[in-house]
Formats: C-alpha cells, structure tokens, sequence
C-alpha cells in the first residue's frame, strides 16, 4: 500500500511539474507575440516610403555626385518648397550665388518617423544627387 501510495504521489507530483512547465511555455509564446505585435509597426513605420508629392519647410542639404565623386553642400535654397514627380528643381549655392544643380525630380523618399524627404535625380537610392529636406510631409 505504501508503495502504491507513493507512486500516485509522484505521478501528481511530476503532473503538476509537467503542467507547470506547460504554462511557462504557453506564458512565454505569448509575451513573445505580444511584444513582435508592438514592435512591428514602428519598424515598418520607420523606414521611408516612395511618394508622389512632398512639401517642406527646411533644405538641409544636397549631395551631388559625378561619376564616383560626391560633394555636399549645406548652405543652398532651392527654387520651391513643394514638388511632384516629373518636376524640375533647382539648387544655389547660398555661399556664391551659383546655381549647384538643377534636376529633374524621379524619386522622392519620405521618412515619416524623421519627418524628412529625400529627392533625387535617379529612381536609386542615394545615387546621382539627391536632396534632403526636412519638416516634410507627403503632399
């Protein structure tokens, strides 16, 4: 009888482990789940996004780069502060008066997070020149 006893105490014993174990795993999954839910939309919300149509408030700078060789220049005006795809703008050189670039826009990137655009000449990424504004918002 002691024997018997002994066992079903140790079967309710390893049960309860078992069941506890259980539920720190299930506890766990769902924690992890919770926090990827959380996380996940201020990751997608932080990369830029291509748009057709920005306006800004402040030039923070342009790169100009010919083959290979990049320049930038932060002291400029451009000759608008809204633009669509297709649109020419034209950037001058606050330091000397004289006109930096003048491009046609193809790509306009708008980081929502930072509040900044980026338009370029190019339909790459950070290729050819490209401007940075910021106090931006799609248009």
């Amino acid at each position: 009888m002691v024997l018997r006893f002994d066992a079903l105490a140790y079967l309710k014993i390893s049960e309860k482990k078992e069941f506890l174990s259980m539920s720190i795993i299930k506890l766990l999954k769902i924690k992890l789940i919770i926090f990827l839910l959380h996380i996940l939309p201020s990751v997608t919300s932080a990369n830029p996004v291509s748009v057709k149509a920005a306006e800004w408030t402040n030039v923070e700078n342009v790169k100009k780069c010919i083959e290979g060789a990049c320049s930038t220049f932060k002291n400029i005006e451009l000759s608008k502060n809204t633009i669509e795809l297709g649109q020419d703008i034209s950037v001058i050189n606050l330091d000397t008066g004289s006109e930096i670039a003048a491009f046609q826009v193809k790509i306009i990137r708008y980081g929502r997070m930072v509040k900044m655009c980026w338009l370029g000449d190019t339909e790459g990424i950070n290729e050819g020149t490209y401007l940075t504004v910021g106090g931006c918002k799609q248009k």
